[in-house]
């Protein structure tokens, strides 16, 4: 799959976020960061892509040129 991305939301203080970043660094997989604010009530982004307000949140994206066949693909395999 082309263009697919990995996107961590993460607060710099969490250490739950450091145990997850420190398990994907190991196995050399490469992802974003995004720092969330630190009041939950101002995460309204992540409540509505995880429907949680906690972190870390790890989302892949499904994204290339043959995005309905990526999208398809993994429909297929995960479900």
């Amino acid at each position: 799959m082309e263009g697919k991305k990995l996107i961590l939301f993460r607060l710099e203080q969490c250490p739950f976020c450091k145990k997850a970043e420190a398990a994907l660094d190991a196995k050399g997989i490469k992802y974003d960061k995004v720092e969330v604010p630190k009041p939950h009530e101002e995460r309204t982004l992540l409540k509505e892509l995880s429907g949680q307000t906690s972190v870390p949140v790890l989302i892949e994206v499904i994204g290339s040129k043959d995005q309905d066949d990526d999208i398809i693909a993994w429909a297929n395999k995960d479900y």
